[in-house]
């Protein structure tokens, strides 16, 4: 059963519900895997050629358990990067299941800058570095894996766009059970 928690009050602030279909972020994702994965792909077979077929059996093995790994790894990056930056206890993060995919919930708000960095860490760990490291090697193992984690950032970036326009001031929330979160404005003094 899922955990239902209060919304926090923060005297000065409202809140107003900021979520994302996650229908609409992994069609996104599937948007984002053929077009970045054909335009890295053809950037890097062109600076690096092809691969042997038989290389391709140990690179697929390899593939499949650091993407499982990775998975585990890319919400730990959330929680570790959002603690961090509000100096909070491991217990104030959850991590769980939705339908179409996996979270990371912590339970206080953050100001804006703090949550979007923490939303944004794990396409940079896992996914822009690998890319890099990808090119710089010349590994299509590495590749692949920028490739998956770029894309599995798809809801994350969703979310960032969605309160790019919230101003610098604002608090967010992560939202506990959907993927999105509450605003927390500053509400006007008489």
């Amino acid at each position: 059963m899922a955990r239902v928690e209060e919304l926090p009050v923060v005297e000065g602030y409202e809140a107003v519900k900021k979520t994302i279909s996650m229908l609409v972020a992994n069609l996104l994702a599937i948007g984002m895997f053929v077009v970045i994965g054909a335009v890295l792909g053809i950037a890097f077979h062109s600076i690096h050629g092809g691969m042997e077929l038989d290389s391709w059996n140990g690179i697929f093995l390899w593939f499949v358990l650091l993407m499982l790994i990775g998975i585990a790894v890319h919400e730990l990056i959330h929680g570790i990067t959002w603690l961090v930056l509000t100096h909070k206890s491991f217990r104030h993060l959850s991590f769980g299941f939705l339908p179409g995919g996996v979270y990371c919930h912590i339970d206080v708000p953050m100001p804006k800058r703090q949550y979007v960095i923490g939303a944004l860490m794990p396409l940079l760990l896992l996914g822009i570095l690998p890319t890099f490291v990808a090119f710089c090697i010349g590994s299509f193992l590495w590749l692949l894996l920028g490739i998956v984690f770029i894309v599995s950032a798809a809801g994350d970036i969703m979310i960032v766009w969605a309160i790019r326009k919230e101003p610098s001031d604002a608090l967010i929330y992560d939202h506990p059970r959907e993927a999105g979160c509450y605003v927390y404005h500053k509400t006007v003094q008489s």
